[in-house]
């Protein structure tokens, strides 16, 4: 397997720096498989899909914007018809899994081999990137939702994160044990190099002084499975001495995007996904704007996922890139749907951090999050600093009026703590209205 991994790490280190008309021809002739593939085997694809069919048999990708696009509520209710029986050996072992189920229902999902050949090759770029020895240690702070858990205090002990080095270390612990045992299990297992979710990451970084973060040494912190709050990167660097990149995936798909590591964007992961940022009428976004990210996974052929909107809204990025790879660019990731906040009149916000960081001058705040409960009303809930400051709920509501809306009336509540949820997930903004307002729609 080493061999055939380091010719396709070769692949890609083309693929990477390709014209755009012979990367778009090799995404191309990826699609046109899988397109084939779908029609063929999986009736409930079959009429999707009809239109890209020619009378000769030829698939037109030039009407890929007729084809509909997959919704979650259509992976619920057809889930076992959006897959095949059986899979030759080519496509690698099918593996059966569940999703976190971070908007309401885990999903039942399947992929083969070679999602997860793709997306450790794309792991694997990153590290180039960004320069990493992927012979040195990895930790991996994760949900074990589909596979046995890795309790404390031993955790998993295995090799080769990366196929291109089959015998490095790998650690791995359950992201629900709690931080202080995280913290004695990262001083045991030393690694350099950090796998986690953000939120996992900044637990760790707010609960050690700089002198006990550095002591960890971890140099680099490989962010996963959520959006980067603003400031992350430099509290690490502070507490723990780290470096971040992020790198936007999802099980269903593997590796969509990968953090350049000289400018402050995405790179796509051409090569593994077709991505679509599109807006409320299905048209793709100008670069610059905000949409629905679309998805098509180029590899899943146990369970394609085809123009499947995955619930996060994304800042359409522009081209060519400072690094010299042509890989299309996502300017930013703002989060699932579900934190887009709505007010009465139809205005909608996207709250970012940078939107946070000057209510601390009216909130001691340590860690926080804003839930919207309905049209006017936001609930600021935080971890005290330790400053002793008492909040400023006046200057507070006018400054929430200003940036988010006149109607907002916001109120604050101090909690002892901000716990990710079930699926080990940290979400610094919810709007129950944005949830009610979805629910309506599929009604």
């Amino acid at each position: 397997m080493k061999d055939a991994f380091d010719r396709y790490l070769r692949v890609l280190e083309g693929t990477e720096r390709m014209p755009l008309p012979a990367l778009a021809r090799y995404q191309e002739n990826l699609l046109d498989r899988l397109v084939r593939h779908a029609y063929e085997r999986i009736p409930f694809h079959r009429q999707r899909l009809q239109c890209l069919f020619a009378a000769s048999g030829d698939v037109d990708l030039s009407r890929w914007n007729e084809v509909p696009v997959l919704k979650r509520d259509d992976v619920i209710s057809h889930g076992r018809q959006l897959r095949v029986a059986e899979l030759e050996p080519e496509y690698g072992e099918i593996g059966e899994a569940r999703t976190s189920g971070s908007t309401g229902v885990p999903l039942e999902i399947a992929t083969n081999g070679l999602v997860f050949f793709n997306s450790n090759a794309l792991l694997t770029r990153a590290a180039r990137w960004w320069g990493l020895d992927t012979s040195r240690a990895l930790a991996s702070l994760r949900r074990f939702t589909n596979e046995p858990a890795a309790p404390y205090p031993a955790g998993n002990i295995k090799q080769g994160w990366s196929y291109a080095a089959p015998e490095a270390p790998l650690y791995e612990l359950e992201l629900m044990t709690p931080v202080e045992q995280q913290l004695e299990w990262l001083a045991r297992n030393k690694a350099p190099y950090l796998l986690t979710q953000a939120s996992g990451a900044l637990a760790l970084a707010h609960a050690v002084t700089p002198d006990q973060g550095r002591a960890l040494g971890i140099e680099m912190v490989l962010a996963i499975g959520e959006t980067i709050p603003d400031g992350t990167r430099e509290f690490l660097a502070e507490r723990l001495g780290a470096r971040l990149a992020g790198i936007y995936s999802c099980q269903k798909i593997g590796t969509i995007a990968t953090e350049c590591a000289l400018e402050p964007h995405y790179h796509v992961a051409a090569e593994n996904a077709l991505v679509e940022i599109l807006d409320d009428n299905g048209r793709d976004v100008a670069p610059g704007e905000r949409g629905r990210v679309v998805v098509t996974g180029l590899y899943n052929y146990v369970m394609p996922f085809i123009r499947y909107e995955i619930g996060d809204i994304a800042l359409a990025g522009r081209c060519p890139c400072s690094c010299g790879r042509t890989l299309p660019v996502i300017a930013g990731i703002e989060g699932r749907a579900r934190s887009m906040f709505v007010f009465r009149d139809g205005r909608r916000v996207w709250p970012r951090n940078a939107l946070i960081r000057p209510m601390h001058a009216f909130v001691p705040f340590r860690r926080y999050q804003l839930v919207q409960l309905d049209y006017e009303t936001i609930e600021f809930r935080y971890t005290g600093d330790d400053s002793g400051r008492e909040p400023d709920l006046a200057g507070l509501n006018a400054h929430v009026r200003q940036v988010f809306h006149p109607s907002a009336t916001i109120r604050i509540v101090e909690v002892e703590s901000l716990a990710p949820g079930q699926n080990g997930k940290f979400e610094p903004f919810l709007s129950h209205v944005s949830a009610s307002l979805r629910s309506a729609a599929r009604q």
